[in-house]
Formats: C-alpha cells, sequence, structure tokens
C-alpha cells in the first residue's frame, strides 16, 4: 500500500499547487451553496412582497363604477384603454381588464413564469372575486334569503406533511443536485490531470514503468480523485451548515425554499453517501480520461458524464407521481439521489440505506476493475 500512497499523494500535491484550482474547487463551494440554496428564496420573497404591496397601473375598458372601486381597494389603479389586451401584450400594463356582455376579462402575460404581471392578474381576481360575492349577497338579501345559503359548509385544506418534509420544501431537490455537481467537478480536476494530463505531459509513460503493480496506480490514481470530490461536497455541505444557520434568523427564509435540519446521523449518513458516490464516479472518471488522447478530449467525456449523473436527479421533481419500490435503490445515481432526498425529508429507511450503500459500493468496485482494465490495455495507455 506503500506505492498507492505515494500516487495518492502525488496526485493531490500537483492539484494543491494551483491555487486558483483550490479556489475554485474548495473555497468556491462553501461560497455559493448558501447563495444556490437560500439566495432564491430569500430573494424572490422579498420581492413577491413588495409586488403585492405596490399599486400597479392596470388597463381598464367599459368597467363600471363598483369595479373600478373594488380595484382601487386590492391596490390597483384602473388606466383607461381602448385596447385592454393589446396593452399588455405590448407589455405597457401588467394586466388588463374590459366588461362587456356581462363577462369581466382579465388579461396578463403568464407564460413567462413568476412576475408582476401574475401579481396583478391575482389582485385583479381577488377583486372580481369579492365584487361577485357582494352583488350575489345583495340579491339575496333583497329577496330575503339569509346569506347563510352562500356557505352551507366549508372546505379546509391542512398539509398533512410531515414536519421534517414540510421544512425541507424545495432543498430537498436542490440541496442533492447542488452536492452532486460538487462532487463531479472536484474529482474531475484530478481524474483528467491524472490521465489524459499526464499523456500530454509525457510523464505517464516514465510512472508506467516503474515497478509499481497497476491495480496499486490505478488505486491511488482513483483515491486521488475521490478525495478531492470529498473535499469538494464536504466544502458544498459547509456552506449549506452555514447557509442554513444564516437563513434560520432571516424572516420569510422558509416561504419558497425550505430550510436544513439534519441530525449528526444523518449528516454522517450523507458524507458516507456522498463517499461512495465519489469512489464509484471517482473510478470511472479515471477510467475515461486514461481513454482520452489529449486533455482536450478527456473533457469532452466529462461533459456526457454529467448528464448522465444529473438526469436522474431530474427524477426527484416528479416523485410524488411514483410509488417507490426497492429496486428504485438499485439504480445507479438514482439510489443516491433518493437516498439524499430521504435525508433531507427524514424519511430514509435501513433499507433504502443498505441497498444504496451496497449497490454503489459494488458499481465502484466494477468501476475500479474497468479503470485497472484500459491501465492494462497498452494500446490505450500510449496513445496520443
Amino acid at each position: 500500500m506503500e506505492t498507492v500512497t505515494r500516487i495518492f499523494r502525488k496526485e493531490l500535491l500537483q492539484v494543491f499547487r494551483d491555487r486558483k484550482l483550490v479556489f475554485s474547487t474548495l473555497v468556491l463551494p462553501v461560497l455559493l451553496m448558501p447563495v444556490f440554496a437560500f439566495g432564491p428564496t430569500l430573494f424572490f420573497s422579498r420581492i413577491l412582497e413588495r409586488s403585492a404591496k405596490e399599486v400597479q397601473e392596470v388597463a381598464a375598458r367599459g368597467l363600471p363604477q363598483e369595479a373600478l372601486l373594488a380595484l382601487e381597494a386590492q391596490g390597483l389603479k384602473p388606466v383607461p384603454v381602448e385596447d385592454p389586451r393589446g396593452a399588455v401584450e405590448k407589455g405597457a400594463y401588467p394586466a388588463g381588464v374590459e366588461y362587456g356582455g356581462g363577462a369581466y376579462r382579465v388579461y396578463g402575460r403568464l407564460a413567462g413564469g413568476p412576475g408582476e404581471g401574475q401579481v396583478a392578474v391575482g389582485k385583479v381576481e381577488k377583486a372580481l372575486a369579492l365584487l361577485k360575492e357582494e352583488a350575489v349577497a345583495k340579491a339575496l338579501k333583497a329577496k330575503g334569503v339569509p346569506l347563510e345559503v352562500l356557505t352551507p359548509f366549508r372546505v379546509e385544506v391542512v398539509d398533512a406533511s410531515p414536519e421534517r418534509e414540510r421544512a425541507a420544501g424545495l432543498l430537498g431537490f436542490l440541496l442533492p443536485f447542488f452536492l452532486v455537481i460538487f462532487i463531479l467537478s472536484g474529482g474531475q480536476v484530478v481524474a483528467v490531470d491524472a490521465t489524459a494530463g499526464e499523456k500530454e505531459k509525457g510523464t505517464l509513460e516514465a510512472l508506467l514503468s516503474a515497478p509499481v503493480p497497476l491495480p496499486h496506480l490505478a488505486l491511488g490514481k482513483a483515491l486521488a480523485t475521490v478525495a478531492m470530490a470529498l473535499l469538494s461536497g464536504s466544502a458544498g455541505l459547509l456552506g449549506l451548515a452555514l447557509g442554513g444557520l444564516l437563513s434560520g434568523r432571516l424572516e420569510g427564509a422558509m416561504e419558497l425554499g425550505g430550510r436544513v435540519a439534519l441530525t449528526g446521523g444523518e449528516f454522517l449518513a450523507l458524507f458516507v453517501t456522498g463517499f461512495l458516490l465519489a469512489l464509484f464516479m471517482g473510478a470511472v472518471m479515471v477510467a475515461l480520461g486514461l481513454y482520452a488522447r489529449s486533455f482536450k478530449e478527456a473533457q469532452s467525456y466529462m461533459a456526457p458524464l454529467q448528464l448522465f449523473v444529473l438526469f436522474p436527479l431530474l427524477f426527484l421533481q416528479f416523485r410524488g407521481f411514483f410509488t417507490l419500490e426497492a429496486w428504485h435503490h438499485l439504480v445507479p445515481v438514482l439510489n443516491v439521489a433518493l437516498l439524499m432526498d430521504g435525508l433531507f425529508r427524514g424519511q430514509a429507511e435501513p433499507l433504502s440505506l443498505a441497498l444504496t450503500w451496497g449497490s454503489t459500493l459494488v458499481y465502484a468496485a466494477l468501476a475500479f476493475l474497468l479503470a485497472v482494465g484500459v491501465f492494462r490495455r497498452e494500446e490505450v495507455v500510449f496513445r496520443n
């Protein structure tokens, strides 16, 4: 194991000599994780609060007086316009409304996602709904019908999600996504430089001529890749913890996103899961990097690999439409994503933990055998 340790140290020393690389791999995740995880939550919540308090101008045509008063009561300023729809389409007003033929038509540019238009349209709809209720109430009162007939019963929708699941919010999807990105980006730095990079520098031949068993050589490079991936992922976890502490002190931090509420055991399980993923992907990246003819070609191989890894993470957005089965925790990468999501939501079970860890360890061993096999192929190692 002495040779493995020497190769391991050699690869890491080459990385740590590059200060810019160390900053982008280890320091930047600490700074970026709070911004990515909690920044959008705070940013959009503040924007929505401000838009709700502001008085927006809306294009109006043919509205009766009571409708104009209802709009003003909701913080809107009706402006007479000949063509409300055209004005909204041109972006002159966030919303428009016109009355004709006994119907109100509300216009808004809603296809672009959340924005001032949706806020203004929501205000218009609320104003007209209150106006409608008031008109119905007056009609019933005029005929001597009690107002209670409008509300024969109440409907209450209660969120029955467990407390941890409610606390996690969107972070149950976002945090595994960013953690995997940091693990991949950190490991890629070493994997590419230790394989294709050494090919270009002409040092790989000298290393292979040394009396070092090929499995030791592959293991040393793979472990160096794993170490850097773990350091990058740990930096992301540190940023996550700091961001969680900060967001807990800021009002509105949970309105759109969520907060982190992991126990010590869950943090440890998250680290072990990240380690096994790094072990698996590290061996794969070493094999791909060695197969490449040049540093640039190796980087081109890493891009599809990242897409392959990130695609299962998108499944987390639709997990509510599927019933999770035991075999889902045997699918590479998807099992890690599901387990991370379960840990953040406090729903990870011992069976899913065992299946994910066991299967990922097997995949890592197979990937390492693949890397050793590539090292044994001279037509691959020495091509350039």
